[in-house]
């Protein structure tokens, strides 16, 4: 199933539309700010398994979460405070992934072997619809094809449309993968440049 929605305003009939699937344990590919991504509901470990089938991931590979605003982030991480909280005002909502300890509420399939889980605030249109219409974050990964090659959609849904429950154009993305920054010690350590601006005098991992 393919499913087109207007880059700047959703439409609400499709944006339900696709909110109900979410709730009824679909699994879909969505556009984010930085890359085409396989998404699902945190709590649907059926299809959290089927993102590692199609990716050929191990159990416990880190996947990512994405939540509405800090609120709801700081339910499922463990956070160090107020002068990492204002850090993460400055940048968020934008492409970064930020890597946390998880807190017990997250399901032992949704993080890593140690503990911890990738955390995004994504500035996008569609993302931010459906997650004001969900009580619990998303949880993802990027489609497992170069950057490069994440702006054909037809191609995209050609390629993935059989093995998900619908493949949705909304806009077209940046095609850079988001910059990861550990932020479990202060300052935060960068894991990996993309299209996040890295902050100035940060460590490497």
């Amino acid at each position: 199933m393919r499913l087109y929605l207007h880059s700047d305003n959703p439409e609400p009939r499709l944006v339900k539309q696709l909110v109900e699937k979410l709730k009824g344990g679909s699994l879909l590919v969505l556009p984010t700010d930085t890359v085409y991504a396989f998404v699902t509901l945190a709590q649907n470990k059926d299809s959290i398994a089927q993102i590692q089938r199609i990716k050929d991931l191990p159990k416990h590979k880190a996947l990512t979460l994405y939540c509405r605003d800090f609120s709801q982030m700081s339910t499922y991480v463990r956070t160090q405070g107020n002068q990492l909280f204002r850090f993460m005002k400055d940048i968020l909502p934008g492409p970064y992934t930020l890597i946390f300890d998880a807190a017990k509420s997250l399901p032992h399939y949704a993080v890593t072997k140690q503990n911890t889980v990738g955390i995004r605030i994504v500035e996008h249109p569609l993302i931010a619809a459906l997650l004001a219409q969900l009580d619990l974050p998303l949880m993802g990964s990027s489609l497992d094809l170069p950057p490069e090659d994440m702006h054909d959609f037809e191609e995209i849904a050609d390629r993935y449309e059989s093995r998900v429950d619908a493949v949705v154009e909304c806009g077209p993305v940046s095609g850079a993968y988001s910059t990861i920054l550990d932020v479990r010690t202060w300052p935060p350590t960068l894991i990996r440049e993309g299209l996040g601006a890295v902050p100035e005098g940060l460590p490497e991992a």
